[in-house]
């Protein structure tokens, strides 16, 4: 009997072993990793970091930045004379050369730094005319100038996001240049075709008059 009662006790032993019972029993539960956010460099680093590379590349118009509000601004190419009020200190620089611009704030929260103002004309043609009005034998083109920006990279370390150098080319003004020949070539035509079309208009509506006249 005390053999028989020991073998039942292996037997039962080995059981428990190979099913598992009681439930969890001996298993050990791995803990989920959790990957943790890259956050972003301080501002401080960055800036650091940004002052290194450009050395002033950007100070020409940071002053972009402090212009008035869009709403106070006329942002539309001028229609009429400027009065001599205008050449005080009533206008920014901007608003007073004869290709006139203004800027839009461009945005990117992956690159330092994140607000960047980009310069465009106002007007297609230059204010040469001789009362400054804008004269279409000229036209107003952007400049650009070279600049450099921090982009943020795809990599992570150390739980930071870590940022590239990367050289653009940035609108910061207007200039005023003359037409080529072959601008000025088809701007002349498209005139001629336009005086072309007024005039067979005007034609035709003579007739139309004279007719109606002749029936009354």
């Amino acid at each position: 009997m005390p053999h028989r009662i020991r073998v039942l006790l292996l037997l039962l032993h080995l059981a428990v072993l190979l099913l598992g019972w009681p439930t969890g029993a001996g298993r050990v539960r791995k803990k989920a990793t959790r990957s943790r956010p890259c956050l972003d460099l301080p501002e401080e680093i960055l800036e650091q970091m940004f002052g290194r590379l450009s050395v002033g590349v950007m100070s020409a118009f940071h002053h972009a930045l402090e212009l008035e509000p869009q709403d106070k601004l006329n942002l539309t190419c001028p229609t009429t004379a400027r009065s001599p009020t205008d050449s005080k200190t009533r206008l920014p620089v901007n608003l007073l050369s004869i290709s006139p611009w203004a800027y839009r704030i461009s945005y990117n929260p992956a690159r330092y730094p994140r607000y960047v103002p980009e310069a465009y004309c106002l007007c297609k043609g230059c204010l040469i005319g001789p009362h400054g009005e804008e004269s279409d034998q000229y036209r107003s083109t952007p400049v650009y100038a070279p600049s450099v920006i921090l982009k943020r990279a795809g990599s992570c370390l150390g739980g930071r996001h870590s940022y590239v150098e990367v050289y653009v080319s940035i609108a910061v003004g207007c200039t005023c240049v003359p037409l080529l020949e072959k601008e000025r070539d088809g701007q002349n035509s498209n005139q001629s075709l336009e005086r072309a079309e007024a005039k067979a208009k005007a034609k035709a509506k003579a007739k139309q008059l004279v007719s109606a006249g002749k029936n009354v």
